[in-house]
């Protein structure tokens, strides 16, 4: 499938975020954190709502032209996790959204997967922090269509890239767009979620 990739507009955030609230409805970190199917249905939209926000503040979000398929929000080198950008974006308010309980477990995993992060990839990078696709439209070609923009502007800027999964079916895909995997399927602390975290050389 050919897609063509656009920077998201600010009206576009609704509809953003409910791609991505079905993206991710099944994935394991969302299961754990929310186990309910019914409350997930319902949470995800806002919660990546203000993700999507705080990603047009302090990075880039892309979005399939057109019937909204697809969103990838990378954060580049210098990304600015000011109090400002987060208070703007409403991430501050996600325990509250979806209950302290639900942001605890979700944090455990996230926690585990930034020191590893700031272990293994110590120097600049691009981090896609979020990427989804619409499930009836996945395995066309839109992920990796999602993520070009940056990747060929690392390429020319000599960055690396960074990204995490906790979706053991997404290996073999982050492989394929030229990835190396570093943390191979680890545990997230005592939760049920493991995770793997790559890193793509710049090819310039």
């Amino acid at each position: 499938m050919s897609a063509t990739i656009v920077r998201l507009t600010d009206s576009q955030i609704p509809a953003a975020a409910a791609t991505l609230a079905r993206a991710f409805q099944d994935d394991p970190l969302m299961v754990y954190a929310i186990p309910g199917a019914v409350d997930r249905a319902r949470l995800l939209p806002e919660m990546y709502a203000r993700m999507i926000r705080f990603g047009t503040l302090a990075g880039e979000v892309y979005v399939t032209a057109g019937v909204l398929d697809g969103v990838a929000l990378w954060l580049p080198p210098n990304a600015k996790w000011t109090r400002e950008n987060i208070e703007a974006s409403g991430m501050h308010e996600t325990a509250n959204l979806i209950g302290n309980d639900a942001y605890q477990r979700y944090r455990e995993v996230v926690g585990r997967e930034w020191q590893a992060r700031e272990r293994d990839v110590p120097g600049p990078c691009w981090y896609l922090f979020l990427l989804g696709v619409e499930p009836g439209a996945q395995r066309r070609g839109l992920g990796g269509a999602l993520m070009r923009p940056v990747l060929e502007r690392a390429d020319e800027e000599h960055l690396a890239c960074y990204l995490e999964t906790e979706n053991p079916r997404n290996v073999a895909f982050y492989l394929k767009q030229g990835f190396e995997m570093i943390v191979n399927g680890e545990a997230a602390g005592a939760s049920s979620v493991h995770f793997w975290t790559f890193r793509r050389t710049p090819n310039r």
